[in-house]
Order: C-alpha cells, then sequence, then structure tokens
C-alpha cells in the first residue's frame, strides 16, 4: 500500500516539508511571510503565488505567498498557532501533494503545549484539519485528503535521524536549534525530552544578521541586508578595498563570537549542568555558524552533514518516524 507523508516544520522564518512519497524523501522550503490580495505591487515580486483553502475559513483567502518581500512576517511572540503560520503549513501540504491525493500529516508543537496532552492535540486540531481539503492555488483548484495527522515535539526530529546516539544512556545531551528567528533548546535523556528543561529564547538568525550589518555599517563597511549571510558564509565582506575586507573579517569575528556568548549564557542559565552535556545543534543558523561553535565547544558538539540535513532535520525526522509508524 502507497502511503504519502507530508511533515511541516513552520519556522519563523522559513516554512519547510519533507514529503515521503513511494519511499523517496523530497524537500521544499519557502519564507513564512504573506501578503493580502489588497497589497499593491505584490504581484511584482519573484517566487509569489496565490493561494486560498477554504476548510481554514476567512483568514486563507486569496492570500499571497512566496516571497520574503510580503509585509506580514511572522511574529516573535514563540506562538505557532497564529493564523500566518496556520497558511503556510497548509500551503505547504497543498503544494506538496497531487490533485485527489491522500496523505497523512505531521507537524511540530512547542514544547510548553506538547506536555498537556489535551492542549496538544487541541492544537493539532487548529493548526491542521483533516478531511477534505478544497485549495486554490495560482486559480488552479486542488482538492485532496488528509488522513492522518500526528503532533511532534518541536525541535526533536533529530532523535529519529539519530536514534543509535540518543538511545545511549550515557548521553545527556542538549539540542539546539537555532533558526531564523528562534532559538529552541530540548534537554534529552536516554532519548527522551525533559519537558521541564526545554525553552525557547529569541537568539535567531535575524538577530545575528542584524547585529554584524550594524557593526559593518558603524566601521564605514556598506552592506545590504542581502549581503550579510554571505559575508557571515565567507567570514568577510567582499569589499573592493583590502583594508576594509581585513577589517570586515575581524568586525564578522567579533559579532559571531559575542552571539555565541549569549548563547552560551542562555543555555548555562537553563541547565546548571551544562558544562557536562554533548550538544546537537540543528537548524540553518547553527549550520552558517558551524566552525565558530566548533570551536567552542570542541569535543562535545555535534552537527548535521549539511546546510540542507540542519535545516530540515526537523521534518526530515517527523516524516520518517510518521512513516514508520504507519509503513510498520
Amino acid at each position: 500500500m502507497s502511503i504519502t507523508i507530508c511533515a511541516v516544520d513552520a519556522g519563523k522564518s522559513d516554512t519547510k516539508t519533507s514529503v515521503i512519497r513511494d519511499g523517496q524523501l523530497s524537500h521544499n522550503a519557502f519564507p513564512t511571510a504573506i501578503g493580502r490580495a489588497t497589497d499593491g505591487g505584490t504581484d511584482l515580486l519573484d517566487h509569489v503565488h496565490t493561494f486560498s483553502c477554504k476548510n481554514l475559513g476567512d483568514i486563507c483567502r486569496e492570500v499571497k505567498i512566496g516571497s520574503a518581500e510580503l509585509p506580514i512576517k511572522s511574529d516573535d511572540n514563540y506562538s505557532k498557532d497564529s493564523d500566518i503560520n496556520r497558511i503556510c503549513t497548509m500551503y505547504g501540504i497543498a503544494s506538496s501533494v497531487n490533485p485527489g491525493e491522500t496523505v497523512n500529516v505531521a507537524i511540530g508543537c512547542p514544547l510548553s503545549l506538547f506536555k498537556d496532552k489535551e492542549k496538544r492535540t487541541e492544537y493539532g486540531m487548529h493548526v491542521v484539519p483533516t478531511g477534505r481539503m478544497e485549495c486554490v492555488i495560482d486559480g488552479e483548484p486542488k482538492v485532496f485528503t488528509i488522513d492522518k495527522r500526528i503532533v511532534y515535539a518541536e525541535s526533536t526530529g533529530i532523535l529519529t535521524l539519530h536514534p543509535e546516539l540518543f538511545s545511549e544512556s550515557r548521553y545527556d545531551a542538549a539540542i539546539v536549534d537555532l533558526g531564523g528567528l528562534n532559538m529552541n533548546i530540548s534537554a534529552i535523556n536516554n532519548g527522551s525530552v525533559i519537558v521541564g528543561e526545554s525553552n525557547t529564547s529569541n537568539h535567531g538568525g535575524r538577530f545575528l544578521q542584524a547585529e554584524i550589518q550594524k557593526r559593518l555599517i558603524g566601521e564605514g563597511i556598506p552592506i545590504t541586508d542581502a549581503q550579510v549571510v554571505p559575508a557571515i558564509e565567507r567570514g568577510y565582506v567582499n569589499d573592493h578595498d583590502p583594508e576594509r575586507k581585513k577589517k570586515s573579517e575581524e568586525i564578522i569575528a567579533e559579532g559571531i563570537n559575542a552571539f555565541i556568548d549569549k548563547v552560551t549564557a542562555m543555555l548555562k542559565k537553563t541547565w546548571t549542568n551544562f558544562d557536562t552535556l554533548e550538544l546537537f545543534f540543528i537548524g540553518g543558523t547553527s549550520y552558517l555558524l558551524k566552525p565558530y561553535l566548533e570551536k567552542r565547544f570542541d569535543g562535545y558538539s555535534h552537527f548535521e552533514e549539511s546546510f540542507e540535513a540542519a535545516r530540515f532535520a526537523n521534518a526530515d525526522g517527523f516524516a520518517r518516524k510518521m512513516y514508520a509508524k504507519l509503513a510498520g
């Protein structure tokens, strides 16, 4: 029997989907940002699609989606059941399935809600309805069925990806999920999440990018929003002036280390036994900072093998876990 799984990680910066169909895994991602039909000029933006979904009611009537330049973005209140996250989750599913297909959906839930079974169930029902879905993408109707829905604890998809590590009782571990806007930190013991020692903070990639851009401009090194991430990846601004280029390298290193200082302070505030933990870093920002994090936490830091793997760690883990449950 063919089983289709769509796992959605609707982050504050980007929404990621991992789809398993005929046993094969595929990825998609788009910015967690929307616009309304009345927003002028958004039709001129690249990658913009129109989307509506009858099942979500008035919140999802002819929205625009697919570009980071769209005006309505996810806020910083750590909630994932807001209108924008519901819309992006449903669009992620609708854009991934075939017309008439039956799909099973896995999503992540904030740990503050996950520990309460009733609240976890309510969250799942609110974010992803089940049954017959009626959507329209770029004017083309798409009808499909969501059969089963499973809610997992956010930032824990990596437990499924690396069971050989986390099943070992010798590990007292922390999963550090550095995303675009937030940092989720989860305590792990013997393969299980310790909910009371897990939380969220605003130490995400956008915070780091804004801080480094501010430092560079303050030192007379011009840099646009679009140039910040490539500069962090290279370790310097590719400036025509050799002196400014060299200076930018120092500024970026200082900015990243200051950011990691704040992350470390947050981790130590969360766990008094922090200095004895194995650290597992996931999320796109963690891979971007891998050389610095490896140096800071030498000998007890672990990373995914690529930016793609780090970015999709949660969605991949949720998809594989649900697939194993339904196919087994």
